[in-house]
């Protein structure tokens, strides 16, 4: 006679990790994927360290031109750009208008006002070339920085 066999209990998925919210869906998402399955979660997130890092050290450098011949043509160059009205100053509402255009979308009132406090030195109310080309590479590399931390969130490189 034949025994029936013994029904085995299907083996119990490891819960599955929920996704980080700011870790989105994008365009690089299938390779970030691809790459995690063969390197590894370990070995891809060492990966993407290193790759950030260098990264970060590239706008850091980039901003850090701010002394070069170069880099105060570059800045007089955004001065202007920013002084909409064309006053030769700036005020509270073109550098507001001005980060936003920049991408530093995360920027509130509070905080343009404190980059705009420490921008004007003298307290006289706008913001002058010497005092913005003094100012401008601190906020730039803060916020480039984090302006690419999430384009690379956006862009599917964290999941």
């Amino acid at each position: 006679m034949d025994v029936p066999p013994t029904p085995v209990a299907p083996a119990e998925k490891a819960p599955k990790k929920k996704a980080n919210a700011a870790h989105k869906e994008g365009i690089f998402s299938p390779i970030v994927v691809a790459a995690g399955a063969v390197l590894g979660p370990e070995q891809l997130n060492k990966v993407r360290a290193k790759v950030i890092s260098i990264h970060s050290d590239l706008i850091k450098s980039f901003v850090g031109t701010s002394d070069s011949a170069f880099g105060q043509t570059v800045l007089q160059q955004l001065f202007k750009y920013v002084d909409a009205d064309k006053s030769g100053y700036i005020d509270k509402e073109e550098l507001a208008v001005a980060l936003s255009l920049l991408g530093f979308k995360w920027l509130k009132e509070k905080q343009v006002n404190a980059i705009f406090e420490r921008a004007d030195v003298n307290g006289d109310g706008m913001i002058s070339l010497e005092e913005f080309m003094d100012e401008a590479p601190r906020t730039l590399k803060t916020n480039l920085v984090k302006l690419a931390k999430n384009n690379g969130g956006d862009m599917g490189l964290l999941v």
